[in-house]
C-alpha cells in the first residue's frame, strides 16, 4: 500500500522540525559562544616574593606559577626576585628585581606595558610590526619595537631611563620632544638634568652583566624545552602554552578526537586520585571570574582549551575535540560544568569536565551530556555509571563556604554526590558564589569577609545569592610601590603611540615625504611640491609669493600668485682688480696630459727682494768689499708675455751664457767640502752648456734685462775656527761690453747655492 501524498508531506515537515535545532545548532560558529574574549598572559616562572594587582581593586594578592594576567594588573617584585610571563607561544617578559610593570594594553591588535622602576627585558621572537605593536612606556619615554629582537629598558630610582636593543632588534625611541630610531647593540640613555630639561646620550651595548646572563641562560633552557615545529597537526595555531607538553606526555592519533596527548603515568602518579581539574584552586579573575588556576606545571594549555576524553582507561586531552564546527578556539578561564548539590551540611558546589561534544554552560549554546533536548534520568545515570565510572570519579566537589579559598584543595565527590551532580541542572554563567568586596570589580575596600557588594547588607547579598561570612588572607606587598606617569605622551589603551609620537616628535605635525619605489630598471623621477625638488623628509609649506596688481591681472585675491624670483647673485671680484671689472670663470684649464696646458701667465716684472746669502765676510775679513763672484746664481725677475692669447705658439730658444762657469763652490762655504780642481778653461772660450732636467711646463718667452751691479755685504760673524791656509783669490772678470747682454742660464740641480 503506497502512502499518501499528505502523509508525506507531513512527515517531510515533522523531518524538517527535528532536524532544524540540530541544523542551527551545527551552523553556529565558537566565536559567538563567548561574551568575554579579553586576552590573557601567562605566568612562567617565579622566583621570590611577588605581588599582584588586580584593575579596579585596592588589595594586592601573591603570585604564582599559571597565573593568568589580564589588562590593567600590575605586577612588583621584592629584592632578589624575578618573574617570568609569557605573552603567547614565542615572546616573553621578565620583570628583574624592586621593579614594577603594568600591562596597560592587551589586545589582539597589540601590547603596550608600562614600566615606572626597575628593569625588564622583553624577547620578541614571532613579531609584525605591521599587524601589531608592541610599546613600552618609561617615565618621561616610550619604547615602540620595529621588529623582533630583545630590548632591556632600565629605569633608575633617580629617574633616569636607559634602553638597550641586542639580536638584529630595532625600536623607535621617544621623549617629550624628540624621536630616533635606535638600532641593534645600541643603548640610549635619558639622563634628566632637571624637571624639563632631559636629553638622551647614545653609546653601543654595554657588556652583558648579572641580568643579561640569566635571561641569556633562561632562553637556552626555554629552547631546549619548548617544541613549535609541527605543531598545527596537533592543536590551532591560537593555543599556546601547548609547546611544553612533550616532556610531560606523547601525543597519540585517535579516530574519534584526531591528536591528543596522554600525561605520562609518573606525572599522574604524584597525585592520589588525580582527576582534571582536582588539584588546584579558583581565583576571581576580571572580566571572566571564577578561574581555574592548576597545581600542574603543564597545565596552562589542557585546562584553559579543548576537552578532555577517556580513551583506553586513561584521562587525555583533545586539542580539537569540540564536537562542533567552529573557526578559532578561544581562551577559557575553566571548561568544566558547575552545579548545586544540596546536602544535610549545607549546599555543595560540584565540577566535572566538559567532554567531546558537549556546549560550555557559560556560553550561548549549551548542551547536556549524552541528551540535545532532556536532562538525564536515573536511568541514563545508571547505565553511565555502568559504561564510563571514569567520569564519575572525575566529579569534584567544595562546600560552598570554601569554595575560592586559597588554602583549600577540592575532594573527590561520593558516589551518590557524582550521581545528583551528573543529573543537576547545571549553573548558567556565573556562580552566586562572589569574591571579597575588595576582589569586586569595581568594589571598594575588603573588610576580610565575602558578602555582598559595598553599600549593601548581608541579607540583601544572601538574596542576590551570593555566600557570606568567609575570609580570606590579604597579600600585603614586598616593598612600597612608586607610582608615576609614564609614556612620552598620554596613552589611551586600546590605542598605539607610535604613529602619533612619530608625527608629532619627527615630523612636527607635517606630512611627511612618501617616495614610490621604482620597479628593476626605471628611473626615479621624484615630483616637484611647492616648486621644490622633492627634497627633504616632509613636505615643506608654502610660504606664497608677493604678488602685485599687474602680476594679478586685476582678477583680485582670488588670482594665482605669481612665483617670486630671487634676484642673481652678484660675481665675485678679483683680488687688486678694477671693481668695474667681473671675473669670468677661466674654461682653458686642462689638468691632465701637460702638453695640452696653455702657458701660465709670468709675474709681473717687479724687482724681487735678493735672496740672502750666508758664510759672507764680515768688514775687516779678508774678501770684504770686494765684488761679488759672476759664478753664484741669482734669481731673474720675469715678465709677463706681451701676448697670452697663443699657447700654442712656438717656444724660444734661450741664448746661451757667455761666461764660464766655475763648478768650485766659493770660498766663503767652509761647510762643504771642496771638489776636486778643475782644469782652466780659456777666457773667450765658451763652456759647454749642461743639459738641464726635464720640466713639465711649456716653454716661456722671457725678455732679457741689465744684470744689477755688484753688491757689496757684510758677512756674518761665526764661531772662532781654525784659520784655512791662505788662498790666492782670483779677481772676477767683468763682462765684456755689448750693446744688449745675454740672459744667464738658469740654476741646475748641480749648481751650488
Amino acid at each position: 500500500m503506497r502512502p499518501s501524498s499528505s502523509l508525506l508531506r507531513t512527515l517531510l515537515f515533522l523531518l524538517t522540525l527535528t532536524l532544524s535545532p540540530a541544523a542551527a545548532l551545527a551552523d553556529d560558529t565558537y566565536e559567538n559562544e563567548y561574551e568575554e574574549r579579553a586576552r590573557v598572559l601567562r605566568v612562567t616562572l617565579v622566583k621570590g616574593d611577588a605581588s599582584l594587582l588586580r584593575a579596579g581593586n585596592d588589595e594586592w594578592e601573591g603570585v604564582r606559577l599559571n597565573l593568568p594576567l589580564v589588562e590593567g594588573d600590575r605586577l612588583a617584585t621584592a629584592r632578589d626576585s624575578r618573574i617570568e610571563i609569557q605573552v603567547d607561544a614565542r615572546n616573553f617578559v621578565r620583570l628583574g628585581p624592586d621593579s614594577t610593570l603594568r600591562v596597560v594594553t592587551l589586545r589582539d591588535e597589540g601590547v603596550a606595558f608600562s614600566i615606572t622602576e626597575g628593569t625588564a627585558t622583553f624577547r620578541l621572537a614571532r613579531f609584525d610590526a605591521g599587524r601589531e605593536y608592541f610599546e613600552v612606556d618609561a617615565p618621561k619615554s616610550t619604547l615602540a619595537a620595529e621588529k623582533t629582537g630583545l630590548y632591556r629598558v632600565d629605569v633608575r630610582a633617580d629617574g633616569k631611563v636607559s634602553f638597550t636593543v641586542r639580536d638584529e632588534g630595532r625600536a623607535r625611541i621617544y621623549s617629550e620632544s624628540s624621536g630616533f630610531a635606535l638600532r641593534n647593540n645600541r643603548s640610549a640613555r635619558l639622563a634628566r638634568q632637571g624637571d624639563d630639561d632631559a636629553d638622551w646620550e647614545l653609546s653601543s651595548a654595554p657588556s652583558f652583566d648579572e641580568w643579561d646572563s640569566w635571561n641569556d641562560d633562561r632562553e637556552r633552557h626555554l629552547a631546549s624545552r619548548l617544541r613549535h615545529e609541527g605543531r598545527e597537526r596537533y592543536y590551532d595555531p591560537e593555543v599556546w602554552g601547548a609547546e611544553e607538553l612533550d616532556q610531560y606526555g606523547d601525543w597519540v592519533h585517535t579516530t574519534e578526537y584526531g591528536y591528543i596527548w596522554r600525561p605520562h603515568i609518573t606525572v599522574i602518579n604524584n597525585y592520589s586520585n588525580w582527576a582534571p581539574y582536582r588539584y588546584g584552586h579558583w581565583r576571581w579573575c576580571p572580566p571572566y571570574g571564577w578561574t581555574w588556576i592548576p597545581d600542574e606545571d603543564w597545565g596552562w594549555a589542557p585546562y584553559h582549551y579543548g576537552r578532555w576524553v577517556y580513551v583506553n582507561n586513561y584521562w587525555c586531552w583533545a586539542p580539537r575535540g569540540y564536537g562542533y564546527n567552529y573557526r578559532r578556539a578561544w581562551w577559557r578561564p575553566a571548561l568544566v560544568a558547575f552545579v548545586y548539590v544540596e546536602t544535610s551540611h549545607g549546599r555543595n558546589v560540584c565540577w566535572y569536565p566538559l567532554t567531546h561534544g558537549q556546549r560550555d554552560p557559560r556560553g550561548r549554546f549549551w548542551q547536556r551530556l549524552n541528551d540535545r533536548v532532556t536532562a538525564i534520568t536515573s536511568n541514563d545515570a545508571r547505565h553511565l555509571r555502568r559504561a564510563n565510572p571514569a567520569l564519575l570519579r572525575a566529579v569534584s566537589s567544595l562546600p560552598e563556604r570554601d569554595f575560592g579559598a586559597r588554602s583549600l584543595r577540592a575532594r573527590a565527590a561520593t558516589t551518590d554526590l557524582a550521581e545528583r551532580a551528573l543529573n543537576g541542572e547545571p549553573v548558567r554563567g556565573r556562580l552566586a558564589v562572589g569574591p571579597a568586596e575588595g576582589v569586586r570589580e569595581g568594589v571598594g575596600r575588603r573588610e576580610g569577609r565575602v558578602g555582598a557588594p559595598s553599600g549593601r547588607t548581608p541579607a540583601e547579598g544572601s538574596r542576590e545569592g551570593l555566600s557570606t561570612g568567609r575570609t580570606f588572607p590579604v597579600a600585603v606587598p614586598p616593598r612600597v610601590v612608586r607610582e608615576g606617569p609614564t609614556g612620552a605622551a598620554a596613552r589611551t589603551p586600546g590605542v598605539p603611540l607610535n604613529e602619533s609620537l612619530r608625527r608629532t616628535r619627527v615630523f612636527n605635525n607635517r606630512e611627511p615625504r612618501v617616495v614610490a619605489s621604482p620597479s628593476a630598471g626605471d628611473t626615479i623621477n621624484t615630483p616637484t611640491t611647492n616648486g621644490h625638488d622633492g627634497t627633504g623628509v616632509v613636505i615643506r609649506p608654502d610660504r606664497g609669493a608677493r604678488r602685485t596688481p599687474s602680476d594679478s591681472g586685476g582678477a583680485g585675491p582670488e588670482a594665482s600668485p605669481a612665483p617670486r624670483e630671487r634676484p642673481a647673485r652678484p660675481e665675485k671680484l678679483e683680488r687688486n682688480a678694477d671693481p668695474e671689472t667681473i671675473r669670468t670663470p677661466r674654461t682653458d684649464r686642462n689638468d691632465g696630459d701637460p702638453a695640452q696646458r696653455p702657458a701660465e701667465a709670468a709675474p709681473d716684472a717687479r724687482t724681487r727682494p735678493e735672496r740672502p746669502r750666508v758664510n759672507r765676510p764680515a768688514d775687516g775679513e779678508p774678501g770684504a768689499g770686494r765684488p761679488a763672484s759672476p759664478n753664484v746664481w741669482r734669481p731673474e725677475p720675469r715678465t709677463r708675455p706681451a701676448e697670452r692669447d697663443e699657447p700654442s705658439s712656438p717656444p724660444v730658444r734661450r741664448a746661451e751664457p757667455t761666461q764660464p762657469r766655475r763648478e768650485a763652490p766659493p770660498p766663503d762655504r767652509p761647510e762643504r767640502s771642496a771638489p776636486a780642481p778643475q782644469p782652466r778653461r780659456p777666457d773667450n772660450q765658451e763652456a759647454a752648456p749642461r743639459p738641464s732636467p726635464p720640466r713639465h711646463e711649456a716653454p716661456r718667452q722671457e725678455t732679457p734685462r741689465q744684470a744689477p751691479p755688484p753688491r757689496q755685504e757684510a758677512p756674518r760673524q761665526e764661531a772662532p775656527r781654525p784659520a784655512p791656509p791662505p788662498r790666492q783669490e782670483r779677481p772676477a772678470s767683468p763682462p765684456p761690453a755689448r750693446e744688449r747682454p745675454e740672459p744667464r742660464p738658469k740654476q741646475t740641480h748641480d749648481d751650488p747655492l
